[in-house]
């Protein structure tokens, strides 16, 4: 019998092979290098042609969708250009900047609007394999049941690499399997790093996998109370020891930098949700949730008080580390660059002629750690707008409530984890792994899935 409806056999197959995705590509380092970025995009690209292949309806059935997919391709279309060769007055006239640059380091590019297209051809497949994730969730986790299974596994392989972070922690990295890309050197007791190279990407990963994880916890818990009165399960108690393992292992990465960035996240996910639910202000404010509570950060201060983060908070404080050259190095760029930029991917190529000699010649200096100077630096305003768009009208759906009949928990969890990737991005190099964008995509468009299906409901609800 031929499949009816939106079931299609090969769904199942193009699901796992998403999960393999997800749970190889974090011990890639995070996909960090060109070979492994390519290898996380070819693997997205692979799930897509698995739905491409096996339906034969119209692939986008929400209508929601059309508009952020039609401004997606119009950005990547602007991506394209950098790739197209261009008439030297039409460069010229659009970006003085590259013109000379192609003039000055290499006349054989002369006719790209990139000053490096290798690095932007690169770069456009990532943000091609980033779109179709999103056409990848909204298709083929069509339900909770499905969504929540997807944020089972981003938990898993975050708990998986956590275990493994620390038995490296305590014993020295006797069990190391992914050594950390030179010239990246620190020693696990200076900061767990996990299967990355740099820690704060690793923490920001952790941070999202802590964040997803708490909101399937809430989800189990008022589950499992609806349906027995009792608020402990099985699948309770296994994310509730996934919760400690993650919060321990993000608190010895010792990123200062992460734990702000969550903490001001969930603090504005909570209050947006007692600002939109009064009710919800009187349940908590009781006895036993605030003894609870205060039980709570008790444990939490103890054991940050014991962890590498609070050694680096009292022997650092506050310091950028050069971040703030980093910034006004990006901002000289795109001074020069203002319309186009220097073309996707191809920052780490120009930084060294604008960077002060204060900040030599290391691996840190080679980024903005400021995810949105970095994008204006390498596709001017007009590129940002372009990227703005789609990633805004996705946001805003997503955060238009906070409780919902099913998944509440893992909306928030959602939000939190993309609040707080945006919140990092300001000050730290995201971008940098490919997995954290793959991730905030993730979330994102789990949060817009839940977010929207929760909005028709309620609008064909208030139609009967």
């Amino acid at each position: 019998m031929p499949p009816t409806g939106n079931y299609h056999p090969v769904d199942k197959l193009a699901r796992f092979f998403l999960y393999f995705i997800l749970i190889v590509s974090p011990w890639l380092h995070g996909a960090e290098l060109e070979w492994e970025q390519l290898f996380t995009a070819a693997g997205i690209f692979i799930v897509l042609l698995f739905i491409l292949t096996s339906r034969h309806v119209p692939l986008i059935t929400e209508k929601q969708a059309v508009p952020i997919i039609c401004l997606f391709a119009l950005w990547l279309a602007y991506c394209t250009l950098y790739l197209i060769p261009l008439p030297h007055d039409v460069i010229k006239f659009i970006s003085p900047a590259t013109s000379d640059w192609h003039t000055q380091v290499d006349m054989a590019s002369a006719g790209y609007l990139s000053v490096y297209r290798q690095a932007s051809l690169i770069e456009l497949l990532k943000y091609g394999a980033l779109v179709a994730l999103f056409i990848i969730v909204i298709t083929l986790f069509s339900n909770l049941t499905k969504l929540r299974q997807l944020a089972l596994v981003l938990v898993a392989g975050g708990v998986i690499t956590a275990i493994y972070s620390q038995l490296n922690y305590l014993t020295g990295g006797d069990f190391e399997l992914v050594s950390a890309i030179p010239p990246w050197d620190f020693s696990w007791q200076e900061g767990i790093r996990g299967t990355f190279s740099y820690k704060n990407q690793y923490a920001m990963y952790m941070v999202m996998t802590l964040c997803v994880a708490a909101g399937l916890t809430a989800d189990s818990v008022i589950t499992h109370r609806r349906a027995n009165g009792k608020w402990l399960s099985a699948r309770t108690a296994w994310l509730s020891i996934a919760l400690v393992i993650l919060m321990i292992t993000l608190l010895n990465t010792s990123s200062r930098g992460a734990l702000m960035a969550v903490i001001l996240a969930s603090v504005i996910t909570g209050t947006l949700l007692i600002v939109r639910n009064r009710f919800l202000a009187t349940r908590i404010l009781t006895r036993k949730v605030i003894l609870c509570g205060a039980l709570a950060l008790v444990l939490l201060g103890a054991g940050f008080t014991q962890s590498s983060i609070y050694e680096r908070f009292t022997s650092q404080k506050m310091e950028d580390n050069g971040r703030s050259m980093l910034r006004q190095t990006a901002i000289q760029v795109f001074a020069d660059y203002p319309v186009a930029g220097t073309g996707p991917g191809t920052y780490p190529f120009v930084q060294h002629q604008y960077k002060p000699l204060l900040l030599g010649n290391s691996q840190m200096s080679k980024r903005a750690h400021n995810d949105y100077l970095e994008t204006l630096a390498t596709q001017g305003v007009a590129g940002f707008i372009l990227l703005f768009l789609p990633l805004a009208l996705m946001w805003f759906m997503m955060m238009r409530t906070s409780l919902i009949t099913s998944g509440a928990g893992l909306l928030i969890g959602c939000q939190t984890a993309v609040l707080a990737y945006l919140i990092q991005a300001t000050f730290d190099v995201n971008a940098g792994v490919y997995i954290l964008p793959v991730m905030f995509i993730l979330l994102l468009s789990i949060g817009w899935k839940l977010s929207s299906q929760s909005l028709s409901e309620q609008a064909t609800f208030t139609r009967a």
